[in-house]
């Protein structure tokens, strides 16, 4: 039944890797018609009242722990987001992409003094393979690459840090919190911050903006509240570093999805940065799989072994 449980867990957070890629497109041509801070703070507090009209969805009335676990993840991902558009200020999209993406290798790292689990070389393994594929998708080899580290580059540094700590803390909060109470505290927590934000800067965070408007209602369902109900459902299943290994297939799909709507060709950096990540993939679950299965078999003999 864990297996299963796993399994139905993965294929989850492949969904929201999709969505998350699917909708990248569209944001990036909303951002050309506003603010960021603007279309964060209206794309979450839309969010925030589409699950919150969806109560029948709670398990369990909300208590003080969900309540301050879901703030604490909120704030995660608030951080992650300001810390990555700062840093686009001084480095380039290519650059804030890849250490974005370097959350894969912080959740494996992060998760021995935080969460006092060992670092297993298959997900060390993977996480590496998922690295390169990143990289290669991002078009830095040949292109700009890192080159000189800048302001910009430590600032996106940092962004992945926090990414990979809601990540992880998602996972220790998935078993102990209502999923959907731990979802809707961290939504409306994001849009607060975002609109705080947004106002600070003198927007009018409640304006129509008719030209955002499909971008905006696609985003806050698709992208947003599906994917922080399902990941807040189902991480209890499945372990932070291979949800961090399988986030990495956002850019995959980003990729398809601008070839598919934007006419944007994928190169052959990029096809081989997606056939690296899934690499990654298939590495960690068939290594992980094939000691599973000698462990199985050890312990099987050893029981015949007594019985004999």
């Amino acid at each position: 039944m864990n297996g299963n449980k796993r399994l139905v867990g993965m294929a989850g957070l492949v969904l929201v890797a999709f969505f998350w890629g699917m909708t990248f497109t569209v944001i990036k041509e909303a951002l050309d018609d506003v603010p960021v801070a603007f279309f964060l703070a209206q794309r979450f507090l839309l969010a925030f009242g589409l699950l919150f009209v969806a109560r029948p969805l709670a398990k369990a009335p909300l208590n003080t722990y969900t309540l301050g676990r879901g703030v604490l993840l909120g704030g995660l991902v608030v951080m992650g987001y300001a810390l990555q558009t700062v840093a686009l200020i001084d480095t380039t999209a290519s650059n804030t992409a890849f250490l974005t993406g370097l959350n894969v290798v912080w959740v494996p790292i992060l998760a021995v003094p935080l969460l006092k689990r060992r670092l297993e070389a298959p997900k060390a393994v993977g996480a590496v393979l998922a690295v390169g594929g990143i990289y290669l998708m991002c078009g830095l080899l040949g292109g700009e690459g890192l080159g000189h580290v800048n302001r910009g580059d430590l600032l996106a540094l940092a962004c992945s840090v926090f990414f990979a700590l809601h990540i992880l803390y998602t996972g220790r909060y998935a078993s102990r919190c209502d999923s959907y109470w731990l979802a809707v505290i961290q939504l409306g927590t994001i849009g607060v911050l975002c609109g705080g934000a947004a106002l600070a800067k003198g927007q009018p965070l409640f304006s129509w903006k008719p030209e955002i408007a499909v971008a905006l209602i696609l985003c806050s369902f698709l992208a947003t509240v599906l994917p922080f109900l399902i990941q807040t459902t189902v991480q209890k299943w499945v372990s932070p570093s291979d949800t961090a290994l399988i986030f990495c297939l956002e850019p995959v799909f980003a990729a398809l999805f601008a070839w598919v709507l934007a006419g944007e060709a994928m190169g052959r950096m990029e096809y081989g940065g997606a056939a690296l990540i899934l690499l990654g993939m298939v590495v960690s679950e068939r290594w992980k799989m094939g000691k599973g299965e000698g462990q199985r078999l050890k312990a099987k003999g050893e029981g015949l072994r007594a019985k004999g």
